[in-house]
């Protein structure tokens, strides 16, 4: 299926046979037989890699492929891991694929794929009750299927104990922005017999950069340069000959004689899986929620007796999509964000199906960003011909189109964004802890007034203002906003507030509004069928959190330049919503991830300014998420990913530069290199 040594795209289409038998036109291979597809899958990739010997001994257990195609080998791996009782508890799946198929082509070879009895009695198993769990597992995998847009795409199966992430791109720009540590390697793909200079050395290495320790790979090519490639990266290549168990084939082990680069990191040694969030607005609720979901207790503590306080009081909160012609690091960090969240809270009804939304979403579906002029609708058509995306993701809509999706009058066309959504901020907060069931402790009117290090050694206490200990954990987040940068001694943090309030609107013209409208202002249905519709959000300096007639008012101008109506007359049905504070960065990116250990950092200043590869001492356990500004459902969605899979050593859901176009210690890096040497 893929060919890695060719630019992204999505797959042109499969060819079927009057019989269903696929074909691909792009290599012009007829795909495997039923059984014989099975039996490779079994043969050369789980038994090549020793899956079953060997996932026993961990915790996790990380295998990364290079061409994911119809996921034979990704099904019958899960059949594996799921039959075998000394499995770990955990799976990855990382797959690179270059072509990736439409999910009507992978729904329709599967179909003729998944009656598995045949090989699956060959090899031992458990018959139909093997063939059963792997037709619902590929049932799963084609309702989960993403669209083919470049970047990451995580899809879960078995109530999260198993993740498949499928990094749609071409191999040599994507493998080596992976952040992950790979126990076992395949290398599949058909173009890849036929020519292997569809996995040159240069991919090779990349690949090694990965290795953990002892790693296996396995393909089925035995071409003489993939060979010397992979000794030339550091592998001990075994040729595997031909015989009752198929073709000849190769395996290899990373084991390289001298050190080429460092070993993938590994994560840290936690004396309990327990960790400590402070803050319960958003952001602080679906990190819990996300350490929860892998087996961690979680201390939840705010100032406040409820969740949801401050920023996250709003009565509903929408996703606001950045898009731009050259695919910046906001562009590609918000859509990985969205389709994060768009995942899990669809589940395994997939991102193309109606099904109803997840917790906290009333039915709000898409965003439609609408022009502001005719001038701005060109130039949106001429960004979208530029990043091709699906029209299923953004496409563009007319004016009659676009007041049809919005259900009410607008004077221009727009960009019409159906996965985008809204949510009730308290609701989704309480239904993530009540899912969570004991998991997570909540604990409100608790101020934390100092972190110190565990004497023992044994990770962070939590203290009160009166010197009493609240909590104690290896790992602590902070998602309290501007108090994290005093909290947990980050000088370099430094966050601007900016006070916004949102308008309730009764108004006759505007009130059959079904989406959320993007532009000049945002408006979004109140999702109760009473007509009211949010408006906001003002964008100022003010330190009171008292309603304010002139925010209500410039929330109607706003909306009035965006539907090309008088302010004035909608003031009647105006009345002010909420206020609070967001807080932003000033790059306008958030900070997430590890925080740096400052005062280790100043003691090492001269160093760290002569040598800008060194990297920056961290404070280990203590992460940060902060800075979500306008964002913060997006950049929730996000943290509540990235941070358990830092902590917790899984293959990253974000590729290495936007990991580091987020980490917090990116300011104090930028102060190290302007300081004065």
């Amino acid at each position: 299926m893929s060919d890695t040594s060719q630019a992204f795209g999505p797959h042109p289409g499969l060819v079927f046979d009057a019989s269903g038998v696929p074909s691909d036109p792009v290599h012009g291979d007829v795909f495997r037989s039923r059984a014989g597809g099975w039996r490779e899958a079994e043969s050369v990739f789980v038994d090549g890699c020793r899956l079953r010997e060997r996932w026993s001994r961990h915790e996790r257990f990380c295998v990364l492929e290079l061409g994911f195609g119809l996921g034979l080998n990704f099904l019958a791996t899960l059949r594996a891991w799921r039959s075998d009782p000394a499995r770990s508890r955990a799976l990855h799946f990382v797959s690179v694929e270059t072509h990736p198929l439409s999910q009507q082509d992978l729904r329709r070879a599967l179909a003729g794929l998944v009656d598995i009895g045949p090989a699956v009695a060959a090899a031992g198993s458990n018959g139909a009750s093997d063939s059963c769990a792997t037709t619902r597992a590929a049932a799963a995998l084609v309702e989960q299927w993403p669209l083919a847009l470049s970047g990451l795409h995580r899809l879960s199966f078995d109530d999260g104990a198993v993740t498949l992430t499928l990094a749609f791109g071409e191999g040599q720009r994507i493998v080596p922005r992976l952040a992950l540590a790979a126990d076992a390697f395949f290398i599949d793909g058909i173009g890849l017999a036929r020519d292997p200079a569809t996995c040159p050395p240069g991919l090779v290495r990349a690949l090694a950069r990965h290795a953990r320790p002892g790693a296996l790979l396995a393909t089925r090519s035995v071409a003489a340069s993939l060979r010397e490639a992979l000794a030339g990266a550091g592998f001990d290549v075994m040729p595997v000959p031909g015989g009752d168990r198929g073709p000849p084939r190769t395996v290899a082990v990373w084991a390289p004689r001298w050190p080429r680069w460092p070993t993938p990191d590994e994560p840290p040694t936690l004396a309990a899986p327990r960790a400590i969030v402070i803050g319960a607005g958003l952001a602080g609720a679906a990190i819990a929620e996300g350490f929860a979901r892998r087996g961690f207790a979680v201390d939840l503590l705010d100032a406040n007796p409820r969740p949801g306080g401050q920023g996250s009081a709003q009565p509903l909160v929408a996703e606001h999509l950045h898009l731009s012609p050259d695919d910046n690091p906001l562009a590609r960090l918000s859509r990985t964000a969205l389709l994060l969240r768009a995942a899990r809270e669809h589940g395994a009804a997939g991102l193309t199906s109606s099904a109803t939304r997840g917790a906290g979403f009333a039915d709000i579906r898409g965003r439609l960003a609408v022009d502001s002029s005719e001038a701005e609708g060109e130039r949106q058509a001429a960004m979208l011909s530029r990043l091709a995306f699906p029209p299923a993701f953004v496409r563009r809509l007319a004016r009659d189109e676009a007041a049809d999706a919005a259900g009410i009058a607008l004077p221009r066309g727009g960009l019409w964004l159906p996965l985008c959504a809204a949510l009730a901020p308290v609701e989704a907060i309480r239904e993530w802890l009540a899912s969570a069931g004991e998991a997570i402790r909540f604990r409100g009117a608790t101020s934390v007034a100092r972190l110190e290090a565990d004497p023992a050694g044994a990770g962070w206490i939590a203290f009160d203002a009166s010197g009493h200990a609240l909590a104690a954990a290896p790992v602590v987040i902070l998602a309290n906003a501007i108090d994290a940068a005093h909290l947990g001694a980050q000088a370099s943090l430094s966050m601007r507030r900016v006070r916004g309030q949102t308008t309730w609107l009764r108004d006759p013209a505007v009130a059959p509004l079904r989406v959320v409208l993007g532009g000049d202002a945002y408006a979004a249905p109140s999702g109760a069928g009473d007509g009211r519709v949010l408006i906001g959000a003002s964008f100022d300096d003010g330190d009171s959190l008292l309603p304010d007639p002139r925010d209500d008012l410039g929330n109607l101008r706003r909306l009035g330049r965006m539907l090309d109506r008088d302010p004035q007359t909608m003031r009647a049905g105006a009345a002010s919503a909420a206020a609070g504070f967001r807080f932003a960065l000033p790059d306008r990116l958030p900070a997430i991830g590890p925080l740096p250990d400052e005062a280790a950092a100043a003691t090492a200043q001269a160093e760290l300014r002569r040598n800008d590869r060194l990297p920056i001492p961290m404070a280990p356990g203590l992460y940060g998420a902060v800075g979500f500004g306008s964002r913060g459902l997006l950049w929730a969605a996000l943290a509540a990913e990235l941070l358990p899979a830092m902590v917790c050593g899984e293959p990253a859901p974000l590729e290495r530069e936007l990991i580091a176009a987020i980490a917090p210690a990116r300011f104090l890096r930028r102060r190290l290199r302007a300081a004065p040497r």
